[in-house]
């Protein structure tokens, strides 16, 4: 299903901060605050029985996105998003950029691209904004950044995850559940602004995982889950869910594992000797967050899901009746 038509709502201006030649952003983005995006009824809802398709892929998201175009639907990319600004780095970011960061220099290298309306930052604490024509000249790093012919657009919708939440153990778990709480929120929102728009197809990157944010990739997938098996509102709208890893090795959990070794070892010999050479990396082996989206989105672990959620839902009614 395409895009309908472009909503009345504009919240910020872009004709002046446009670059000479092609324009990065053909549309007006959109800032929305949480709780306040309407999921309209123009997306047709599917039987309750049926299920997006969901695929977990090695590629770059932008470019799966782009792929769908080329079949006749425009597929918007939820990209993890700085709060401040687009594609900035944060204060302390290593030297490998964010998605983000390089998605705009994709966008002709330009520092600050057409998407970024002062007044539309900081991005909302559970919200996000939504540009429904976001140009792209360049391929992605794997392809040496090719000039693409034609020059393609596509929808998308930047959310910002909290960054580096505490986590317990190695990296399974949210340490506070206001941080996962807060997480389902953001994700909540970005889907909400998708529907919003009329979309039933999107496109995920490693939303809210790597160097960036850090968040637990179990955790994040069953977030994702959750949401599109059981919100009443998303349940049946969506015909596919792409989550695309443009690293397929990357392992967040194997940063949580090296981090807490690291800190053992540091209180174990001294913070003097600690910092007098580099610690080894823990061996112990670690599953890449690709890995742990397809565990969690496999048909037989999402048909295991379903059915335990309508046990529950059976043995809750059970008991209701008789409590009648």
């Amino acid at each position: 299903m395409d895009a309908g038509h472009l909503p009345r709502q504009e919240a910020g201006e872009t004709e002046n901060l446009l670059p000479s030649g092609p324009p990065p952003v053909l549309s007006r983005p959109i800032s929305y605050e949480g709780r306040r995006v309407t999921v309209r009824n123009t997306v047709q809802r599917n039987p309750i029985g049926k299920l997006p398709k969901f695929r977990v892929v090695h590629d770059d998201p932008v470019t799966v996105a782009l792929d769908y175009a080329k079949s006749g639907f425009r597929v918007p990319f939820i990209c993890a998003a700085n709060r401040f600004a687009p594609g900035e780095r944060h204060d302390d970011q290593r030297d490998r950029p964010t998605y983000e960061e390089d998605f705009c220099g994709r966008r002709r290298g330009q520092a600050r691209p057409g998407t970024y309306v002062p007044r539309l930052y900081p991005i909302p604490a559970t919200g996000g904004i939504f540009s429904d024509r976001v140009v792209v000249y360049l391929g992605p790093r794997g392809d040496n950044y090719e000039n693409l012919d034609p020059i393609p657009d596509l929808p998308v919708v930047l959310v910002h995850p909290v960054r580096k939440p505490p986590v317990q153990g190695n990296g399974t778990k949210y340490l506070s559940e206001t941080d996962e709480l807060v997480m389902g929120e953001k994700i909540r929102e970005a889907i909400r602004i998708c529907l919003h728009h009329n979309y039933d197809r999107i496109v995920i990157g490693d939303f809210g995982l790597g160097d960036g944010f850090h968040h637990p990739p179990q955790a994040v997938a069953k977030i994702w889950r959750e949401l599109l098996l059981f919100n009443h509102d998303f349940r049946g709208r969506f015909e596919s869910v792409d989550f695309a890893f443009i690293d397929p090795v990357q392992s967040t959990t194997k940063w949580f594992r090296d981090e807490r070794h690291r800190r053992n070892e540091e209180t174990r010999i001294g913070d003097s000797a600690s910092t007098s050479r580099a610690e080894p990396p823990c061996s112990q082996p670690a599953p890449t967050d690709m890995a742990i989206f397809e565990s969690v989105f496999d048909e037989k672990e999402i048909e295991r899901v379903l059915q335990n959620a309508a046990m529950i839902d059976s043995q809750a009614a059970l008991i209701n009746s008789h409590l009648r």
